[in-house]
């Protein structure tokens, strides 16, 4: 049964690293794996990988076939459907995952179900189960693309949405019982009304986030900070609804059972002790993953707890990895998407240790083997950690000590009999929900002390093959008489330690910009030394690019230090990332068009020049005295032995003037940062002309209001033959000088492509007058000393 559910893991996976989905018929071949899988042993493991690829590949098509396509977008239509998930309000937004059950005003092409709608301003009366007609603007199901950090695509498909969409106009309310009735959309409703029973209850709760998380899974309400804490520590998986959880609410519901069965002569005539407690234990158990929305974890811990009670009911041992290996099948089965989800690897990883622990004897009953356990398991799972999250926690055996005990016996039974009596009547639950958010306070009070011990986490980037190689000598350690094995598993784990970008040499700078949407993040790193030219936009949503961008980039990149940010101007599209930038890593300077007002940092203004690892940097704009506007953006000009850079921020109109007539020799360069996102009027006082670039970056987001870059930006660059990379395009660019020349990376689109994204040209096309590109490596304008023209 393992070698069947690792196969049927492998094909699934196998399907999602693919850049597009084979047109096959995936049914035809899902039923011949099953058939190669019953009579003979021997094929079960390509049997396995079969129906697995088979599986994913149906599933995959199925929802290509209804999202919303590229060519839709900004296009209206008039749908009405059902509010199927918990709203998610803010102070200028309210955003819902809509069930479209019906189409009045569509194209034909318009397929999707499930959307994701976005309303401006918010629409606070907007609840679950809520059945409303309304005009909305497509947007196909996409977001921003970097080699690290959160693929918003890959969520959007894994969650089985089909699109994006912006309200216009005002919602219609329908009428109840007029369409067929939707069980999710019910589920969600009693989520909502369990959520405002509580917040009822207890209007001062300190941690109502929280409390939340840990009753119905959602974790919309938590601070940044709270999250952070629980992250840190390694006691994360505490907000994630899972085995935990539901194993402690099933044993509950055991002890109940069993004093029911005791007292109730009726309950024995009928049914056994055993059957009856399997029953109670599993019912609850299926509630409280209902309650939570049936994430993967809840859906392993809810399947892995029926097996476990079948197992007890036929007398069989449940402790086995048959149980293991069915529940794999059965997750996977369901959703073949779910190998995607970090939740996935995380609890079949977790249990698996615990299995081969408890076979091998490691785990002694009572406190000691459950702290082994605890402290075993930090180990095992530190190479995923690193992976998913960047982020590794020394103190989580302690932590966890600590945390499980408290969340389970003081904190998780009293928030669910507090908040089933608050349904009843809000005082009846007060006093259990105020006990058990006061032990949620002191907890996350020990939390942030651990987190404050020197070296308790690891903030670094893990490529996937060396966490690949980590965990399989993690796990023959684990194995009986696996310890003589231990001196190979230090072997497995080194790659860990090996730097994650290659070293650059003397005279020669690497560069990225970051796909950040309708904003500018880009890196630029020479050999000993890291410089951020902006930081991205920051929204009052919560959506933080320096958090969720440059900073999993600059981890991706082995950086431990800055040695300058650079802003261009303060508009937040540009500054927006900063602040969490600087709090994230250390920082050696600041230089910005406002240093009078944000302390501690220096005037950007032109004449400011240094040399590091043999790279020149000069700034080139604006003279002394500018104010913070587009125009007064401070230019970047960045010169290599092999390759020059110019970054130009949001310059526009007399800047681009006055840049030009100040400093006509030394903006020649190989690659332009087109000013202002490609704004209309930028690029016609002469800066494209005196740069003389090979290659233009545009950094703009997808469907942008401003309709940037314009099209005379687009026309100016054909005209020059000068292929523009665009980041809504392309996702994250990079480039790298060497000795012959400098490397242009295609974007992290083309790099990485999934099915699940739209397909990019390989290179930017150009009018049929312009010379072919020449790709890469492009030869550099100049090969002179850095900084001599």
């Amino acid at each position: 049964m393992i070698p069947f559910a690792a196969a049927l893991t492998g094909g699934s996976l196998t399907l999602h690293l693919l850049p597009a989905t084979p047109d096959w018929p995936w049914m035809v071949l899902a039923v011949l794996g099953l058939l190669l899988a019953l009579p003979h042993r021997a094929l079960r493991i390509p049997a396995g990988f079969l129906v697995g690829l088979a599986l994913a590949g149906g599933q995959a098509q199925t929802w290509l076939e209804r999202a919303v396509p590229p060519e839709m977008t900004g296009t209206e239509v008039t749908v009405s459907g059902v509010v199927t998930d918990l709203p998610d309000h803010s102070a200028r937004r309210t955003r819902v995952l809509l069930r479209v059950t019906g189409i009045i005003d569509a194209p034909p092409e318009f397929l999707a179900e499930r959307l994701r709608v976005t309303a401006f301003p918010p629409e606070p009366r907007l609840q679950a189960g809520d059945r409303v007609r309304a005009r909305l603007r497509l947007r196909p199901p996409r977001g921003s693309h970097n080699p690290a950090g959160f693929d918003f695509a890959a969520w959007l498909y894994r969650e089985r949405i089909h699109g994006m969409a912006s309200l216009r106009g005002e919602l219609e309310w329908a009428e109840r019982g007029g369409e067929r009735w939707l069980p999710t959309a019910s589920l969600h409703r009693l989520r909502a009304n369990i959520r405002d029973a509580m917040r009822a209850a207890l209007p001062g709760a300190r941690h109502p986030g929280v409390m939340e998380a840990l009753v119905i899974g959602e974790r919309g309400a938590m601070q940044a900070e709270e999250w952070r804490l629980f992250l840190h520590s390694g006691t994360n998986h505490l907000m994630a609804i899972s085995g935990l959880h539901v194993g402690l609410v099933a044993g509950f519901a055991l002890l109940l059972a069993r004093l029911t069965w005791r007292r109730q002569r009726g309950v024995r005539r009928r049914l056994s002790l055993r059957w009856f407690g399997a029953l109670a234990a599993t019912g609850a158990a299926g509630v409280y993953a209902a309650l939570a929305g049936f994430s993967i974890p809840t859906q392993r811990a809810l399947v892995m707890l029926t097996l476990f009670s079948l197992g007890l009911l036929a007398r069989r041992d449940p402790l086995s990895w048959r149980v293991y290996a069915a529940a794999v099948v059965a997750v996977v089965a369901l959703w073949p998407a779910s190998v995607l989800a970090p939740g996935f690897w995380f609890s079949f990883g977790a249990v698996a240790v615990i299995l081969l622990l408890l076979q091998d004897r490691v785990a002694q009953p009572g406190l000691p083997g459950w702290l082994r356990i605890q402290l075993i398991l930090a180990v095992a799972l530190l190479p995923l950690s690193l992976t998913w999250f960047q982020l590794g926690s020394w103190v989580a055996p302690v932590a966890n000590l600590v945390a499980v005990p408290v969340v389970s016996f003081l904190v998780l039974p009293f928030l669910l009999a507090g908040a089933a009596l608050a349904v009843i009547w809000s005082p009846l639950g007060a006093p259990l929900l105020w006990w058990a958010d006061a032990w949620l306070a002191l907890l996350l009070r020990v939390l942030a002390l651990l987190v404050e011990w020197p070296a308790a986490v690891s903030e670094m980037a893990v490529a996937w093959p060396a966490a690949v190689l980590a965990g399989i000598g993690v796990l023959l350690t684990l194995l009986p008489r696996g310890r003589r094995l231990a001196p190979w598993m230090l072997v497995a784990c080194l790659p860990l330690l090996l730097p994650a970008a290659p070293r650059l040499a003397p005279g020669d700078f690497r560069a990225e910009m970051l796909d950040v949407g309708q904003g500018l993040a880009v890196v630029v790193q020479t050999r000993r030394h890291v410089l951020i030219y902006d930081a991205g936009p920051a929204w009052e949503d919560g959506f933080d690019s320096g958090a969720a961008v440059v900073l999993p980039a600059l981890r991706r990149l082995g950086v431990r230090a800055v040695d300058r940010v650079i802003v261009s101007h303060e508009h937040s599209d540009h500054r927006g990332g900063v602040e969490a930038v600087l709090a994230g890593l250390p920082t050696a300077e600041v230089l910005s068009r406002r240093g009078d007002v944000h302390g501690g940092e220096r005037a950007c203004e032109a004449g400011l020049s240094w040399e590091w690892d043999g790279v020149f940097f000069e700034t080139l704009h604006p003279p002394p005295n500018w104010d913070d506007g587009n125009s007064s953006s401070c230019v970047l000009a960045v010169r290599g032995s092999h390759g020059r850079l110019l970054l130009t921020g949001d310059l526009e109109g007399l800047g681009e003037s006055v840049l030009v007539r100040s400093a006509p020799n030394r903006l020649r360069t190989d690659v332009l940062l087109v000013p202002h996102h490609g704004a209309a009027g930028v690029l016609e006082r002469g800066l494209l002309d005196a740069a003389g670039p090979a290659i233009a970056w545009v950094s703009s987001g997808f469907d942008n209001r401003f309709r940037h870059p314009a099209p005379e930006v687009r026309a100016r660059l054909n005209d020059a033959c000068v292929p523009p990379f665009d980041t809504r395009e392309r996702g994250m660019l990079w480039l790298e000088t060497m000795a012959e020349g400098i490397r242009i990376g295609p974007g992290s689109r083309v790099e990485h492509p999934r099915f699940w994204h739209p397909p990019v040209a390989p290179e930017p096309r150009l009018p049929v007058a312009c010379p072919p590109f020449e790709g890469d490596p492009v030869p550099s304008l100049s090969g002179r000393t850095p900084g001599v023209e």
